[in-house]
């Protein structure tokens, strides 16, 4: 996975910039940091750490993806300037004053929202939280240090073959979109809010799936065949069950009348197959009073050796079948327990764990009925329920944290309490499209049962901090230019040179997911992959690019309030603007 995430982002980089250096050199302060932090990583994990099991897979994405994106903002930006007349180092020093703040506010993003991610009550959540940070705050230091030192130390050789002179800037496609972005501002909003809120409906129809799936044995393998021979002929029940549970007042051996009447509400609610308890435990059936018999004349069930019936009075059938229900009655009697299978499907299918609330409401009846005082499910498909309960439980803790905090962050960052809103607003539009899109794929259209339940969170966790990043580059380089611009002009020319920037890091960023749903061995990891991927490019191309300017040019001098940006409107000849923040305007 990591050699292949390496070799895709650096052909990826090799197309955006037709250069042999710049993609090494972007890319190798992520291979660095993905190195040390490994290490580190594993070291805090030596000495008590929760590391969850999609920790190291996640890390490989995210540093190499992230990363990289650090990489791309500062490099465009040294192309840019020395393209605009200043000296390889000077350029770098220049764009590292005015980039470097956009990286760090990034990075800090992307580290708050993993954090958040300890207020998360399931342990997988909750122990990636750390070592991903861990992990950003590498690759930010990294981007802040060896990448400026290469850059500086190559200079114009990093863009070979291709030549970067001073030169008057020229207006590349993303400028000309610009123009017109500003000319009808409220157009592409409005276009831009009906589309994404039709791609948001299909999320309505977003079902949670299971997580482990079925392994199969490869085809025409012995494990294969036996696998086929046993769906065949044997109840799921026999190699996957459901185990039910009941507590009782008294022993079985007292009154199996209850347990009778436990298993007769249990067949008659349609919910279960194969229903075996210590009524029927091998097979053959012994009546209530049939139980009491043996256990006077045998004793305890599970203390039983397995042989023939020591006394003549018994026959061996009903030796046998007693003693065979001594593995579904606890060794005091009161506590009984029924091996089962769900009709709705295997205890792997989605089918089965979307089952599991009206399997606990027949179980609950029939503990009604025989007057049980406690009862349960256990399974594979009822612990995913609970599982998949407590996903949705912790995106709903977790979710206003996060938004909280990111949310004075970027205030903080763009000495703003406006733009934060709507910023914070496009990421959970951008989200819930993308939430829509990968439903409509992979159920709708794909025919699958569920998407993992994981999905939601970690789409909303990655989205959320990765989205802000490219809002804090444009929205960093609009307040910039609106220094010394109209704000029109101002949103044009951040969008015009910020554009390839943003669009080439999603391009990296869903690459590498989309190595993740390639690689990753199908199932719900594919999900996973091609949903992260599918919500980066929406956000990359349509929401950064296109909704937030748009947004930008409406509000106006108001993207700014409460700070003195938003009460400065003069404009000097020429088109240079004082902002009240600044005396002078400098680039």
């Amino acid at each position: 996975m990591q050699l292949l995430s390496i070799v895709f982002i650096l052909l990826l980089l090799l197309l955006i910039f037709r250069s042999v250096l710049a993609p090494i050199i972007t890319l190798l302060p992520a291979v660095f940091a993905l190195v040390i932090s490994m290490r580190f990583i594993g070291g805090l994990g030596a000495h008590g750490l929760k590391i969850s099991e999609i920790t190291s897979l996640l890390l490989i994405i995210l540093l190499l993806g992230a990363g990289t994106d650090y990489g791309l903002f500062l490099i465009f930006r040294v192309r840019e300037e020395i393209r605009g007349g200043l000296s390889p180092h000077d350029a770098v020093e220049h764009s590292l004053v005015r980039v470097g703040e956009s990286i760090t506010a990034s990075a800090g993003t992307v580290i708050i929202a993993l954090l958040t991610l300890l207020f998360a009550t399931f342990g997988v959540y909750n122990s990636l939280g750390v070592p991903l940070a861990v992990g950003v705050g590498v690759i930010l230091i990294a981007g802040l240090t060896l990448l400026p030192a290469l850059l500086a130390i190559f200079g114009r050789a990093a863009f070979w073959p291709s030549k970067v002179v001073a030169s008057t800037p020229k207006t590349g496609w993303w400028g000309k979109i610009a123009v017109r972005l500003v000319r009808r501002p409220v157009v592409t909003l409005a276009i831009g809010l009906v589309v994404f809120a039709g791609l948001a409906t299909f999320a309505l129809g977003y079902h949670s799936g299971g997580f482990g799936g079925s392994t199969n044995a490869p085809s025409g393998s012995n494990a294969a065949e036996g696998n086929a021979i046993i769906a065949a002929h044997f109840p799921h029940s026999t190699s996957n069950p459901a185990d039910l549970g009941f507590r009782f007042t008294t022993p079985i051996w007292s009154d199996p009348s209850e347990v009778a009447l436990a298993q007769a509400s249990l067949e008659s609610s349609g919910q279960f197959t194969h229903l075996t308890g210590p009524l029927n435990a091998n097979g053959s059936t012994l009546t209530p009073s049939a139980y009491v018999a043996l256990y006077k004349e045998l004793g305890n069930p599970s203390r039983l050796p397995v042989i023939e019936s020591p006394s003549s009075t018994v026959p061996v059938a009903q030796y046998q079948a007693y003693r065979s229900s001594g593995q579904f009655v606890a060794a005091n009697g009161l506590t009984i327990a029924f091996q089962t299978s769900f009709r709705a499907g295997n205890q792997q299918s989605t089918a089965a764990l979307q089952a599991v609330p009206n399997v606990r409401a027949a179980i609950t009846t029939a503990a009604t009925r025989s007057h049980a005082v406690a009862s349960g499910v256990d399974g594979e498909a009822a612990g995913l329920y609970d599982v998949s309960g407590a996903s949705s439980h912790d995106l709903l803790h977790v979710f206003p944290i996060a938004i909280l905090a990111i949310g004075l962050l970027l205030a903080l960052v763009l000495r703003s309490l406006i733009a934060p809103l709507y910023l914070i607003v496009s990421v959970a539009l951008s989200y819930v499209s993308a939430l829509g899109v990968s439903t409509l794929i992979f159920i709708d259209i794909g025919g699958q049962g569920g998407l993992t339940f994981i999905l939601p969170f970690l789409m909303f966790i990655f989205l959320l901090a990765l989205g802000e990043d490219y809002n804090i580059l444009v929205m960093t380089r609009i307040r910039e230019e609106t220094q010394r611009l109209p704000l029109r002009e101002a949103v044009a020319r951040a969008v015009g040179v910020t554009g390839p920037t943003v669009t080439s890091a999603g391009l990296v960023l869903a690459g590498t997911f989309g190595v993740l749903a390639v690689a990753g061995g199908g199932g719900q990891i594919t999900d996973i992959g091609a949903g992260l991927a599918i919500g980066i490019l929406m956000d990359t191309f349509l929401v950064r690019t296109l909704l937030v300017p748009a947004t930008v040019v409406i509000l106006g001098r108001w993207n700014w309030w409460p700070s003195r940006m938003s009460r400065s409107s003069q404009t000097p000849a020429g088109g240079h603007r004082i902002d009240s923040d600044s005396p002078t305007s400098t680039r």
